[in-house]
């Protein structure tokens, strides 16, 4: 039986980075310190405003515009930095509010008129443009790729992640636009994939965990090529970073 496991954090566009605002007034700022009580430069923090957060919070159509309370993921983009890492809390007038980052990077944003009206910014203890907040989007059941006697068309093969990112673009128009978001990871133990073309094949062999990550390529898609690929390989579509894959594409 084939498997297709989709995983997917949905960064929104020009909105997603936490970013220091221009317009700071940088006299009235005072150094703030960590929970852990380490000391920070106030022009090089993270933030974002709340009513852009909570925009973020309600990307997803199924979400409910009336929550009390939103669930969003935040990452650095620096590997270094882990989940516990990460402190941040709400700059309100009347005193810091924590939001709590659990070890896997989720945190919990209260959604109030209070809040929206007062609009303060969600203050990290990380660089500006580091960190990435995601929202979970509730993506569509896709088929796994039709796999016949250990051969499948290259179009078939990457079906699942064509029909995920066209239903992501019914979420946000602009979606892949910019670039692949996802990958295919496909677990073949210590098989290798091989795509045969007019004009000539290429192999695509296993990592040490057993695990063949591709990228669609436009060239490919349309020529469309037999691919030879194990009828029980485990495929899951994966997001990715540009420099992951750039990474895989200069393999």
């Amino acid at each position: 039986m084939k498997h297709l496991l989709v995983l997917l954090f949905l960064c929104v566009p020009g909105s997603a980075a936490l970013v220091l605002g221009e317009d700071e007034k940088k006299e009235d700022a005072k150094t703030p310190e960590t929970l852990s009580g380490r000391p920070l430069d106030i022009s090089n923090l993270a933030r974002l405003p709340y009513r852009q957060l909570i925009k973020i919070a309600q990307s997803d159509g199924g979400s409910k515009p009336d929550a009390e309370m939103y669930k969003l993921r935040i990452k650095s983009q620096n590997p270094k930095v882990e989940s516990e890492d990460i402190e941040l809390f709400l700059n309100l007038k009347e005193g810091p509010m924590v939001v709590v980052v659990n070890d896997q990077g989720f945190l919990e944003i209260p959604h109030n008129k209070e809040l929206l009206e007062a609009n303060p910014e969600l203050v990290a203890n990380q660089p500006r443009g580091t960190l990435n907040i995601f929202v979970d989007i509730e993506v569509p059941k896709v088929s796994p790729p039709n796999i016949v006697d250990g051969k499948v068309k290259y179009q078939e093969l990457f079906r699942p992640l064509v029909e995920i990112q066209n239903e992501m673009r019914k979420v946000d128009p602009t979606f892949g636009l910019g670039g692949q978001q996802f990958v295919l990871e496909i677990e073949t133990g210590e098989e290798p994939i091989k795509i045969t073309r007019t004009l000539g094949a290429r192999t695509f062999r296993p990592n040490s965990r057993g695990k063949v990550y591709m990228i669609m390529e436009a060239y490919l898609y349309e020529e469309n090529p037999d691919v030879e690929i194990p009828d029980d390989a485990k495929i899951n579509v994966l997001p990715a970073t540009p420099e992951e894959i750039e990474d895989i594409r200069s393999r």
